[in-house]
């Protein structure tokens, strides 16, 4: 499975040697287990980064009044004031890791704990100290994806096991072509097809996109040809834990791609870097397969102006070996703490306070209550936010189903979001489950035992994206699975099957 347990990048190494580099800037270390020790005569400031998606309503930032108001009120009620930055959008990561570099004042900020290890502390005696309800908010599943073998919390979760890769279609332009709402690969390739030929949004040009997929498409599709979708999967004849590329079936997979890319169905540059805001609005995208919030936080805004335009996920379509989607696992996304912060307990107080209850998480997401936002309907934890606001939520760091599914907005903009989040995303009765789930895959291990893991991670990746653009015949598939063991294969097929059977035991 495409794991972050497959390598680490370049940037990351990059990062760590520049903090090394920069370690006479840096505090001493926590103690293990994160130690808890007041630092600075300034413990009550904080540093953010805000590098979730939580001002995506409202990118530029808050108006510096309504900043002011809502910092006075927070520190007010939690003792910690806070400062966020907000990086420049498409160099989020650069800008972080000059940052932690730097050795300015970071606190806090989010990203896999595994792959920044480096640069953040553990938080057990933190958490025992100051998050009792950080603790309770997220169950045992949840924390130990942030958890080492050694016992050490690194982070605070973010992104546990979901079903976020839903097909999603215009089900006006399903409508206008008089086309059902498919159910099987057969019938979706039909609203493709007719997507690209039927001149569906009515602007007289060949020049529509039936499907725009990302970077994580595999999670969405590959199960349509697979038995266990897109995840490991013990192989009968060796009883090894091999990599979904080798999974019967998944040639199949590529096969059509490639042929969806030919047809001209994909997206051409879906492959390269692009705005899924800004392609939304060219009103000329018929289906998507992406993380879920990027469709139903930007396709209500485009309706804003594109009144039909009207998304649906598709709701039970099975391909050949059944259910597309595959369950996405949690992941080590996590907020950590850094080693250079000033005040890590006050990010665990500011963090704790938001756990406290919906009240407080929506004040740090939206505002102060009754002037940016307000109860539609309490005892339903219906949330009305003014819109537009002036306050964009740069203090937002509880995102994640914890809290995210305890309300439910009626703030137009938001509704298909939480009405997903709320409904659809943890519904696992239509989705495949990887095999491996749960299976926590030790990274130093991994580095010793497979120290070309990240080639073999850019291998995989890069090659598959060869076969389906065509630069690479599916002939070639066999001699592709050859450059992979030659490249190391064995090592991560032997490593992750040891891991495996150790922790099913």
């Amino acid at each position: 499975m495409n794991r972050k347990w497959i390598g680490t990048t370049v940037a990351a190494s990059m990062m760590v040697t520049l903090i090394a580099a920069c370690s006479n800037n840096t505090p001493a270390k926590p103690a293990a287990g994160g130690a808890v020790k007041e630092q600075s005569k300034d413990a009550s400031k904080i540093v953010i980064y805000m590098n979730t998606n939580a001002i995506s309503r409202k990118p530029e930032g808050s108006d510096p009044k309504a900043l002011e108001e809502v910092t006075k009120y927070v520190k007010e009620q939690t003792g910690v004031e806070a400062k966020a930055i907000i990086p420049p959008k498409g160099s989020e990561k650069d800008k972080l890791n000059v940052l932690l570099a730097s050795g300015d004042q970071l606190d806090v900020f989010q990203g896999g704990w595994d792959e920044y290890k480096q640069a953040i502390i553990p938080l057990n005696d933190l958490l025992d100290k100051y998050g009792p309800d950080i603790k309770k908010a997220w169950d045992a599943d949840a924390w130990k994806l942030m958890t080492d073998k050694d016992g050490k919390i690194w982070g605070i979760p973010r992104i546990i096991t979901t079903a976020p890769f839903p097909l999603w279609v215009r089900a006006d332009w399903l409508q206008k072509l008089n086309l059902p709402m498919p159910k099987t690969l057969d019938e979706f390739e039909n609203v493709l097809k007719a997507f690209k030929e039927r001149d569906p949004d009515g602007n007289g040009k060949d020049d529509s996109i039936p499907i725009l997929l990302d970077d994580r498409f595999q999670y969405g599709l590959v199960g349509a040809f697979t038995e266990n979708g897109y995840s490991n999967w013990i192989d009968p004849k060796d009883n090894k834990l091999k990599i979904p590329e080798l999974q019967p079936g998944y040639v199949d997979f590529l096969a059509k791609m490639a042929d969806w890319y030919q047809k001209g169905y994909i997206y051409r540059e879906t492959f390269a870097k692009y705005d899924v805001l800004e392609m939304l609005k060219t009103n000329r995208v018929g289906a998507v397969d992406i993380w879920y919030s990027n469709l139903t936080v930007n396709a209500p805004k485009v309706a804003q102006t594109v009144k039909e335009m009207d998304y649906q996920a598709i709701p039970d379509i099975k391909g050949p070996k059944g259910y597309f989607q595959t369950a996405y696992p949690g992941t080590s996304s996590a907020m950590l703490v850094t080693k250079s912060s000033k005040s890590p307990e006050g990010v665990i107080k500011f963090i704790n306070w938001q756990y406290q209850n919906v009240e407080n998480h929506l004040t740090a997401w939206y505002g102060l209550k009754d002037k940016h936002w307000k109860w539609a309907d309490e005892g339903k934890k219906t949330v009305e936010v003014f819109n537009p606001s002036p306050y964009a939520g740069e203090f937002m760091i509880t995102l994640g189903l914890a809290m995210e599914r305890k309300y439910a907005t009626n703030d137009p903009l938001r509704v298909k979001h939480s009405n997903f989040l709320n409904n659809e995303l943890t519904k696992f009765d239509i989705v495949k489950m990887p095999l491996d789930l749960g299976v926590i895959y030790d990274q130093m291990a991994l580095k010793e035992k497979v120290p070309n893991a990240g080639d073999l991670d850019r291998l995989r990746k890069e090659e598959v994206i060869k076969f389906i653009m065509g630069a690479r015949p599916i002939s070639d598939y066999n001699k592709f699975v050859d450059e992979l063991y030659k490249a190391g294969l064995d090592k991560l097929i032997d490593f992750q099957t040891e891991q495996y059977n150790k922790q099913k035991k």
